[in-house]
């Protein structure tokens, strides 16, 4: 399995815009190494479509995506220990990055983002980043 690929990426990918991590996605495709996607990152790519049509195109471009399972009480347990390790170093991460970073870590799969909130916590948790 490639990578967890956050909204960050997903949103300048679906966008055209070229970044490292846009390329990186397209390098997976590429090589057969399908990317994973998990529930709440769906969520926050899909509630910032404004029109039916890119919705539909934007589901269509996610099933080529592995599919992480949604996070149990166990995840967020420890996406809520990460997140107070951040805090106590002075780093405020927000609730759905330090759920996402351990989404990542409990999957055992790289982490591809452009979120700095998210590289940080990455670096914190022991995650590798694509």
């Amino acid at each position: 399995m490639g990578p967890l690929v956050d909204t960050s990426v997903l949103i300048d990918y679906f966008a055209g815009h070229e970044t490292r991590e846009a390329r990186f996605l397209d390098r997976c495709f590429e090589e057969g190494l399908p990317p994973a996607t998990a529930p709440v990152i769906v969520q926050e790519f899909l509630q910032g479509f404004r029109h039916p049509n890119d919705v539909d195109t934007a589901h269509l471009y996610l099933s080529q995506f592995e599919r992480l399972p949604p996070p149990g009480y166990d995840t967020h347990r420890a996406a809520a220990a990460l997140h107070r390790q951040a805090r106590r170093k002075g780093d405020t991460i927000p609730t759905v990055d330090a759920l996402i970073v351990e989404m990542a870590r409990t999957a055992g799969v790289r982490l591809l983002t452009s979120d700095d909130h998210q590289r940080r916590l990455a670096r914190v948790a022991g995650v590798q980043l694509a």
